[in-house]
């Protein structure tokens, strides 16, 4: 055998191995972009369908009617749901906090809202949600709150499971013998899907 060709039977496996070695350790494209219909996109229509979790975190201002004063609540939210299709999601908002106040008596906010999402453009989104809330009344004491929000935002997709969102919501309540919340609210999520 020529010495050239010792060479290449010895160095030939050698180059193979770590041809393959790189093939596997590259990401895929599934793994290393979102696929959207115009191909490989930052952000693209996604199948929502499916189970879905997720964390956030809202803050604001309330106005309470009889008062007539302006508090800042923040929350903390987890999200649990279902995509129904690719662009409609139903789910559940809990969520805890309380309000930026020094006065005295209850500050805690807690509750829940069953909530309907829209997609109408890529990660554009409309938001609706009815519920109820554990809120203090003007006088200090713990009252229930029922009532409901409407909002817009938008989702980002991190990679093929995970999405960030930015939205902003109006929270309405009503609690008996205190009048009405109202709540303008900026939100933030992070869901898995």
């Amino acid at each position: 055998m020529l010495p050239s060709m010792r060479s290449f039977t010895r160095t030939a496996p050698l180059a193979a191995a770590i041809c393959a070695g790189l093939w596997l350790a590259a990401p895929s494209q599934a793994q290393a972009s979102v696929v959207g219909s115009q191909g490989i996109e930052i952000e693209g229509p996604q199948d929502r369908r499916g189970f879905f979790i997720g964390v956030g975190a809202t803050f604001g201002a309330t106005y309470m009617t009889p008062a007539q004063t302006f508090i800042p609540p923040l929350r903390a939210d987890f999200i649990i749901g279902g995509g129904v299709t690719k662009r409609f999601t139903l789910g559940l908002d809990m969520f805890v906090g309380g309000y930026a106040t020094g006065r005295p008596g209850s500050k805690v906010l807690f509750g829940g809202d069953v909530e309907a999402t829209g997609f109408v453009w890529r990660g554009l989104y409309l938001r609706g949600g009815l519920g109820g809330a554990g809120m203090p009344s003007t006088t200090g004491s713990l009252s229930a709150g029922v009532g409901g929000k409407f909002g817009i935002g938008y989702e980002f997709w991190l990679n093929q499971t995970a999405a960030m969102s930015v939205d902003l919501s109006y929270d309405l309540r009503f609690v008996p013998d205190d009048g009405m919340r109202h709540s303008p609210m900026l939100g933030v999520r992070f869901l898995w899907y």
